[in-house]
């Protein structure tokens, strides 16, 4: 394999099912609700560098789950993820970008006719090298070591933050809460000016549409500590993201969503996001 100054790793994923991919004990992706009916399938290529932190070897964990209003998987759904790597350049992202790691996929394929899980998880370990060492959630606190109910609590309190924040569409707002989350983004996908630039056009372009806000209820929403019990985030009962804007387009039966994700680098400091 060549030698990549900047390496830019990513998961090709083709989901015909429900489910969720995770490196490591972190979620990269969710895909549920509606939009996995019927026969309907979701595929595209995620950047995974920002989960990756380091050089070193990762678990990463495709789970498979049952299609809207569905209680089990049968032969008709699947799931395959893809591992690439390419030049972080973006004017060579294209060109360089290759396969560095086997396909995995789910067993079957029309082998049996009773084939039934309420859930199947695919697995398999990448090794990575990386140019640089970033300073993530590695060192946060272990929030398993607080009250369960506490945790949830502040979580809370920090999502109705965010909430008033998306529903009065105050980017510049939103963005200097996710000051964590952007800088060590920009380390692990080497942003230009430019990529910087279009990153934050980007997201001032998504709250200048002033899109519906879904509502946040507490009896709706549960906790989930992942990260090796650095990060907390609240997802809703059926697993998707707690923060939702409503497409406009009423054909779209989607959302945009948010997956927020929180650390406390230290108890004085609080939860910020990362």
């Amino acid at each position: 394999m060549q030698d990549y100054l900047k390496p830019y790793y990513s998961i090709y994923r083709r989901m015909g099912c429900a489910g969720e991919i995770y490196v490591n004990d972190v979620p990269l992706t969710f895909h549920s609700g509606i939009t996995t009916s019927g026969s309907k399938t979701v595929t595209g290529d995620i950047p995974i560098n920002h989960l990756l932190l380091e050089s070193g070897s990762y678990k990463v964990t495709g789970i498979m789950l049952p299609r809207h209003k569905m209680k089990t998987l049968t032969k008709d759904e699947y799931m395959s993820l893809d591992f690439y790597i390419a030049e972080g350049d973006t004017s060579k992202l294209q060109e360089t970008r290759k396969k560095f790691h086997p396909r995995i996929k789910q067993p079957w394929n029309g082998l049996s006719e009773k084939i039934e899980y309420p859930i199947f998880k695919i697995t398999t370990e990448i090794n990575v090298n990386l140019p640089f060492v970033l300073n993530g959630w590695q060192n946060s606190i272990n929030l398993k070591t607080i009250k369960e109910k506490d945790l949830f609590n502040e979580v809370l309190k920090f999502y109705y933050q965010l909430h008033g924040v998306l529903a009065s569409h105050n980017a510049s707002k939103f963005l200097d809460l996710s000051k964590d989350k952007m800088e060590l983004q920009e380390k692990a996908f080497y942003f230009t000016k430019k990529s910087k630039a279009d990153f934050l056009n980007g997201a001032t372009s998504l709250f200048s549409q002033k899109l519906e806000l879904l509502p946040l209820n507490s009896t709706n929403l549960k906790l989930q500590i992942m990260g090796y019990g650095k990060l907390v985030r609240l997802v809703r009962l059926d697993g998707s993201s707690a923060l939702q804007y409503k497409i406009a387009d009423p054909e779209i039966n989607d959302t945009v969503k948010f997956d927020i994700k929180l650390h406390m680098k230290t108890l004085n400091k609080g939860l910020s996001i990362i």
